[in-house]
């Protein structure tokens, strides 16, 4: 490891002092992490600095989608009629053959 150098290496072992030195604390494990963390403090302070990139056009936002209809289960609401009931289509079918026979009538008398 070449000094003044931020390596993956170097944070794992100034990681593994810090916490080896806070939870059982000894005058060598306290030194090892003082060093090792000086050493990144240097390399850091070592850094190039460079001008800010410039940022980026944002891309227009997308509109906002209406909300689809949910069960109280919360799948999705299928788009379905209601379905009637045998009795209700039997009174359908009666009350429109019902009308017929009235409209038959009207017209027979009407000629």
């Amino acid at each position: 490891m070449t000094k003044f150098e931020i390596t993956p290496e170097l944070l794992k072992e100034a990681k593994k002092a810090v916490n080896s030195a806070k939870y059982s604390a000894t005058a060598e494990r306290k030194k090892k992490a003082v060093d090792l963390l000086m050493e990144l403090a240097v390399a850091v302070q070592n850094l190039e600095e460079v001008e800010a990139p410039k940022p980026k056009a944002k891309k227009p936002k997308a509109k906002k989608r209406k909300k689809k209809a949910v069960h109280d289960n919360g799948r999705l609401a299928k788009k379905t009629r209601v379905r009637r009931t045998s009795a209700e289509r039997l009174d359908d079918r009666a009350t429109k053959q019902s009308l017929e026979r009235l409209f038959d009538n009207a017209m027979a008398l009407r000629y």
